[in-house]
């Protein structure tokens, strides 16, 4: 889960991003074509970019979390226990709090989006219709007008020509896929404030571009505007709707009236490119550090320290078959368990590489560290990382702090393995003596 959550911050942070880039070069100029596209693909990359990787280095760890299989489905402790450790305080594992939230307002956003769908869709078979061309004009107990999808819906006084043709303009140029588009992305990133107004920016292109075209020549101006104060008092809404009357129909005044901007003004689009690479540069993860030749190629490079202050441990249960707490069946236990305080220091117990990091449901947040061609080292259940996929590793480095992450954890404690030549072994026989 932790990999979904980089992910989604990598999304938002391309999202401002290209927004950003908007605002400060695009935002007042007149190629609203160009800024729709702009927008549209600015959204859907930001959800590409994150996941591709264009390292000439290829990572060699080769999934070796697969080998750990085993463990991640061994439950071990009750999800609630008081424990020594805590004075006998309930911890509460927080792993699961942020995912709750973040999904009860995704749920919250689709339905969201759902009702008002089914609205304007109850509202449409309800109401008097009228075929035109290809488009359903429907007549309905409104004060303004807006389209949706190849609907366009007209209050019941409402027949003039240049509103008609505005939102024809919207079933036309299918911006009803833009807004579509803009609000599957509201919905999974609702925690982003910029996402309301990256798809308020993209709704106000897609007026321009109406706006443009009904004026098909410069003696239709004066009525346009004229048309447009009548009904500036008229108040628009959110939704999957195009609406002719909005609260940004002064912006669109001032568009109308403005002059064209400068054909060598283009060029600034050309600056995308270099944005885009920027983002993918920064995204991009170099497995460089980890590649085989990188590695330490001769054997003898064996764990030989405590992973925590020993002293500071007040419960160990170690390597070999038990009794399950869970099922109270007799398993077997593939590492030792180092009961301790929260936010203590976790050592490397070796010289070495991180190939992988990852937060698990059930084990939490993992490391593993390769430390020759003989010997790995594994950690779960603590709390964060200081070191990150790649990085080289030296004995006695601090990479995390102790925690209680992942649902088979009750209480502050590091579940430490030893790896030796693809099996897991006794960690106690690579302890000091």
């Amino acid at each position: 889960m932790e990999a979904y959550w980089w992910y989604m911050l990598k999304v938002s942070i391309c999202i401002v991003v290209f927004y950003a880039f908007y605002v400060l070069m695009l935002r007042k100029c007149t190629f609203f074509l160009l800024n729709r596209l702009y927008l549209i693909s600015g959204i859907l990359l930001s959800f590409v970019v994150p996941v591709l990787n264009f390292s000439i280095f290829k990572g060699q760890s080769d999934n070796v979390f697969n080998m750990l299989q085993p463990i991640l489905i061994e439950p071990e402790y009750d999800f609630f226990q008081p424990h020594n450790l805590t004075n006998h305080v309930i911890t509460i594992n927080y792993s699961i709090i942020l995912p709750a939230i973040y999904f009860t307002g995704v749920s919250i956003m689709f339905f969201k989006l759902l009702f008002s769908i089914l609205r304007i869709i109850r509202i449409s078979n309800s109401s008097e219709t009228y075929q035109f061309d290809k488009t359903k004009i429907i007549k309905v107990n409104s004060i303004l007008p807006f389209s949706f999808f190849n609907m366009i819906f007209l209050p019941k006084n409402e027949n003039s020509p240049m509103i008609i043709e505005h939102e024809m303009a919207h079933v036309r140029q299918f911006h009803w896929v833009d807004l579509l588009i803009v609000e599957i992305a509201s919905v999974l990133l609702w925690f982003n404030p910029f996402v309301i107004l990256y798809k308020s920016s993209l709704k106000l292109q897609h007026e321009y571009l109406a706006d443009t075209s009904v004026i098909k020549d410069n003696n239709q101006i004066e009525s346009y505007l004229g048309c447009m104060l009548r009904q500036i008092q008229v108040v628009s809404s959110d939704g999957l709707i195009s609406q002719f009357y909005c609260k940004t129909i002064k912006k669109r005044i001032i568009m109308i009236s403005k002059n064209k901007t400068s054909i060598k003004y283009l060029g600034v689009y050309i600056l995308v490119i270099p944005l885009v690479c920027s983002l993918l540069l920064a995204f991009t993860r170099d497995n460089s550090n980890i590649n085989s030749s990188a590695m330490v190629s001769t054997v003898g490079n064996a764990p030989s320290i405590c992973p925590v202050n020993a002293k500071k441990v007040t419960i160990t249960m170690g390597f070999g078959e038990r009794i399950n707490p869970i099922t109270k069946k007799k398993n077997f236990h593939n590492g030792m368990d180092f009961a301790i305080a929260e936010g203590e220091n976790i050592v490397a117990p070796a010289d070495g590489f991180v190939i992988e990091s990852k937060f698990d449901t059930k084990m939490g947040s993992c490391l593993l560290i390769k430390h020759d061609e003989e010997y790995s080292t594994f950690y779960a259940h603590f709390k964060s990382a200081s070191v990150g996929v790649g990085d080289k590793i030296e004995k006695g480095q601090i990479i995390g702090i102790t925690g209680n992450t992942g649902t088979f954890s009750t209480g502050p404690h590091l579940h430490y393995e030893v790896i030796k030549s693809g099996k897991r072994v006794n960690p106690e026989d690579y302890m000091p003596k």
